[in-house]
């Protein structure tokens, strides 16, 4: 593999996190955000440009889902795809080292800000290293990829995001992403946190006792794979680069497969469509990918694109405000006309779906703003339209409220039943299960994506959008371990959920990290974040594996 074996290459297990790194230590409110796993850095970072094999889904003895990929390692994270998002501010000057350790050249840009330039293998001589320093000059985000052999080279792997933040508000508004707004982004974000508008918080606005961060945003790169397409990428003799004329051709023309389980039979077409690096379960029920928050807590999402497929990304339960198209804020300037010619949009939208188009085609990134309130279809005193308060939600017709949503929250899958422990072959362990929180999906309609390997929907690049609680409801508080043994008891000596949540199963409890014992807080942040990321390999082939090899328990 690039003149040497797979069985050398890191292997990295499905389910892994998204790491983040905050370059220096006054970015605002992404340390202490349980979206990310995230870790205070000074410079200099260090990058290694390797590969990695990476298991993208379920395995057994008849479903292979291994890809081989080219990764930018951090030192301070396991290999994983994409790369660390990092955070900074804007004016930080950051020290970089970045060494290739594949077998021919590569490169890492940030658009405007860095350009390594051609980095040659460090194994033919210990000088091929780049050594440089950049400034963080504009707000807003950004796509660092290995622009050679393009497109080939990003395709692979090799990208991540690099997110500016501004220093500080502008002025006495509340703060945006950027440090050069909009009238119209400034006022949207102005309002929230507003009774009469936007009830609950502002953007910058966090609530210990609901455990709610700051600035609450999440950073979704989108990407697909093909997993004989890239074993043959990696596997070509020591320097030979394949032509970027025939990956497209192959990854984009070549013949559907039937049995694209089996590498050796499969299409060149992409098997694998997943947002950060997760596909379908391990994104979707992932609080590090997937926005999961109450009513009265908005968030900004950060959509790029490194690969090569145009995406439609389509959000259910509420529309989104689009903020910023290729870095440009939306909306014109007060005195401008929308004829302005240097402006991508007229104005900032409210949408449901929105075009994600390959790195070099216009909408290639884009922000958006998810308001998070109240389902606009819950029926309210003002009939349907904008949820939220001041409209008290309706009696549905089985008496119970139509908000909170009583009924869906008391639905149990399995509604009763038992087995018994798998630790001691005795105990009996309930089997039902809370159909909660209200979730809700966010997908590509362009509907390929959906699938892993040609398989059943759902099972690729998908997030979603889960209403955890409500901040202008009053809330009883809740025992998630009560709940799961005794639904309707609360006799918890120290409420588990904090207020304003919704009732919800145990385990969702735990990965949110809503319940608040060390222990479960150190599982649902930390483990589930990086445990589940596979530092080093054991002998096996990439093209077909009888067992699964044995991973940590």
């Amino acid at each position: 593999m690039r003149g040497r074996e797979l069985s050398r290459r890191d292997f990295l297990r499905f389910g892994g996190g998204v790491a983040a790194i905050v370059v220096g230590t006054d970015v605002a409110g992404i340390l202490g955000n349980r979206a990310y796993a995230a870790a205070a850095a000074a410079s200099p970072l260090t990058f290694h440009i390797t590969d990695a094999i990476k298991e993208m889904g379920t395995h057994n003895r008849e479903n292979s889902a291994r890809c081989y990929f080219w990764v930018f390692k951090e030192d301070r994270f396991p290999a994983e795809v994409p790369g660390p998002t990092i955070f900074v501010t804007q004016g930080e000057t950051i020290d970089i080292t970045v060494i290739n350790d594949l077998d021919e050249p590569h490169a890492m840009v940030i658009p405007g800000m860095l350009d390594t330039g051609e980095i040659p293998p460090v194994q033919d001589a210990p000088n091929n290293v780049f050594v440089g320093q950049f400034t963080a000059t504009t707000t807003g985000s950004f796509l660092y990829h290995d622009n050679l052999n393009a497109p080939v080279n990003r395709v692979m792997g090799l990208h991540g995001a690099f997110i500016v933040m501004p220093a500080a508000p502008v002025g006495a508004n509340k703060w945006t992403p950027y440090a050069a707004p909009t009238p119209q982004v400034q006022q949207l974000f102005n309002e929230l946190g507003t009774a009469a508008h936007w009830p609950g918080l502002a953007w910058e606005e966090g609530d210990p006792a609901t455990m709610t961060p700051p600035f609450r945003q999440y950073v979704w790169i989108c990407h697909q794979a093909s997993a004989a397409l890239f074993r043959d990428v990696g596997s070509l003799g020591q320097g030979v680069i394949m032509p970027p004329a025939e990956i497209v051709e192959r990854f984009t023309r070549d013949a559907f497969a039937p049995n694209s389980h089996d590498i050796n039979l499969a299409s060149d077409i992409p098997q694998f469509f997943t947002p950060n690096g997760q596909p379908g379960h391990f994104s979707h029920d992932n609080p590090v990918i997937t926005p999961m928050a109450r009513v009265g807590e908005p968030l900004v999402i950060r959509i790029l694109n490194a690969g090569l497929m145009t995406h439609s990304m389509h959000l259910h339960a509420n529309h989104f405000y689009v903020i910023s198209v290729d870095g440009v804020v939306q909306g014109a300037p007060v005195g401008v006309g929308a004829d302005n010619a240097t402006l991508a949009r007229p104005g900032v939208i409210w949408v449901d779906t929105f075009t994600l188009n390959p790195p070099g085609a216009p909408s290639s990134r884009y922000d958006i703003l998810v308001p998070f309130m109240r389902c606009p279809d819950v029926p309210n005193t003002r009939g349907i339209g904008r949820g939220g308060a001041p409209d008290p939600a309706l009696i549905s017709l089985a008496g119970t409220t139509a908000w909170p949503p009583e009924q869906e929250l008391d639905i149990f899958i399995p509604d009763a039943g038992t087995a018994l422990s798998s630790v001691d072959g005795v105990t009996p362990v309930p089997l039902r299960v809370r159909q909660s929180p209200l979730c809700f999906p966010v997908h590509d309609h362009s509907e390929p994506s959906q699938t892993t390997q040609g398989g059943n929907y759902n099972t690729a690049l998908i997030s979603g959008m889960y209403f955890i609680g409500d901040r202008n409801i009053p809330l009883p508080h809740f025992h998630a371990e009560d709940l799961f043994a005794a639904p309707g008891a609360n006799h918890g000596a120290h409420p588990a959920l904090p207020p304003q949540t919704f009732p919800m199963d145990h385990d969702l409890a735990m990965m949110l990290g809503l319940d608040q014992t060390p222990q479960v807080l150190v599982y649902g942040i930390n483990q589930a974040r990086t445990a589940c990321i596979q530092g080093a390999s054991k002998d096996d082939s990439l093209p077909w594996i009888a067992d699964r090899p044995p991973f940590p328990v």
